[in-house]
């Protein structure tokens, strides 16, 4: 980071885009996956040059079309939902049927043409959402 972080501020400057750091992704705040993947599609041309600058060693972490895609799929995709379970009037009662939505979107074998790596991911999250619906059949709230 040392040596990145000075072509980061660079880079921002020279593109006109406020010189912020990307997000980390911390598995105790649900939704900070999805605000660092939209800060990383917000920043994606400060990103591509970063990554193919070659004296800064980091072209092996280089994204390509597709994976721009799959992450402009995922922001796409949970925005809605990360942006309803955000809110402060989220009750148990609104939630349940979101997770319902939200359940049927992240099924695998959904009709949409999502990329492999999408599907794998959606096979993941759907084990989770799972796993939170376990906890609601034991709440006296639901």
């Amino acid at each position: 980071t040392t040596i990145a972080l000075p072509a980061w501020r660079k880079v921002c400057h020279e593109l006109n885009l406020k010189e912020r750091l990307i997000p980390h992704n911390v598995v105790t705040c649900w939704n900070s996956t999805y605000n660092m993947m939209k800060f990383v599609l917000a920043y994606k041309s400060v990103i591509d040059r970063i990554m193919a600058d070659k004296s800064l060693k980091l072209r092996k972490y280089e994204l390509d079309n597709e994976d721009w895609g799959i992450i402009k799929d995922l922001v796409a995709t949970y925005k809605k939902a990360t942006l309803f379970f955000s809110q402060d009037s989220a009750s148990i009662a609104a939630v349940i049927p979101a997770m319902d939505k939200l359940d049927c979107r992240l099924n695998p074998h959904t009709r949409n043409p999502y990329h492999p790596a999408i599907k794998a991911a959606m096979k993941l999250a759907c084990k989770k959402i799972n796993r939170y619906y376990s906890m609601t059949d034991l709440s006296s709230l639901y």
